[in-house]
């Protein structure tokens, strides 16, 4: 048997996943980016419209043009005093699960780094690498010559490394404006390509995402999510995708009242599961 909190949509940060517009967005991009060769790029967009739940979704789903899987590095950086060229390479060593000791210099944890990116490549018998650095608005501007330095070390080993930076907007700005006066090579390198994530955007992508807990199932032979909390309904034909419209309609209210941009994919998940454990089955 199957418990009922065991649902996805009661683990919604880690169960709960949705093919959307920006998702594919994402996911092109960066296909195109890795397939040119392109050294990388960056995405921004308001906070809690879903940049890193689909990053984390995508990085590991990437293959080359012979269909071979690309490896994927997830770095978030994390928030400190002193932002140096050493605590960026502490903290890519933290994130793949290395050894760090206090003693360990900058050019022992970068080299640390890179071999382990090269294992990795090697392992996956992969001649490219993809690395995606979340909260890149953290950074300060000397410490994305660590990033530049993990690039050229790797390069020389004939592997390809593409950096995808993710930071909230419009926090990123200050870091992105400073990159291109004050180190002009890394922003080239890193920071010409930006894309704007956004969250749902018309009523459209609000029907896209219903009409998946229509069709998504839990367990895999079980019922809809639809079903699973209302099955007397679904039995006699009602769908979820069927409220888009008044769900944008009161969406569209709010937003033209506190000028946003686009439903933020966070907002609009904890709002469809409320209704659909809580609200619409009573």
């Amino acid at each position: 048997t199957t418990d009922y909190y065991d649902h996805p949509i009661f683990h919604p940060a880690t169960q709960l996943h949705f093919d959307t517009a920006a998702s594919r967005a994402l996911r092109d991009t960066i296909e195109r980016w890795l397939w040119n060769g392109n050294t990388g790029g960056y995405f921004y967009g308001k906070s809690r419209v879903g940049k890193t739940h689909a990053l984390s979704l995508l990085i590991d789903r990437f293959r080359t043009r012979a269909n071979r899987p690309i490896p994927g590095h997830y770095l978030s950086v994390p928030q400190r005093d002193q932002g140096t060229i050493a605590s960026t390479y502490r903290a890519m060593n933290f994130s793949a699960g290395l050894r760090v000791t206090n003693a360990d210099k900058a050019d022992v944890l970068c080299d640390r780094f890179v071999f382990h990116l090269s294992d990795r490549a090697c392992e996956a018998a992969s001649d490219m690498l993809l690395m995606v650095i979340d909260e890149m608005h953290r950074l300060k501007p000397q410490q994305l010559e660590a990033f530049a330095e993990i690039y050229d070390k790797l390069l020389k080993t004939d592997v390809v490394l593409t950096c995808v930076f993710v930071g909230n907007d419009p926090q990123h700005r200050d870091l992105t404006d400073e990159l291109a006066v004050r180190s002009p090579h890394v922003y080239g390198r890193f920071f010409t390509q930006g894309h704007e994530v956004q969250g749902l955007t018309s009523e459209a992508d609000v029907r896209t995402c219903l009409a998946q807990y229509d069709t998504l199932r839990h367990p895999d032979d079980g019922p809809t999510y639809t079903a699973f909390f209302l099955p007397e309904a679904v039995e006699a034909g009602w769908q979820l995708a069927s409220l888009s419209a008044p769900l944008w309609a009161a969406f569209a209210h709010y937003r033209d009242r506190l000028h946003l941009g686009s439903w933020p994919m966070q907002y609009f998940v904890t709002a469809v599961n409320t209704l659909l454990t809580d609200y619409l089955p009573r």
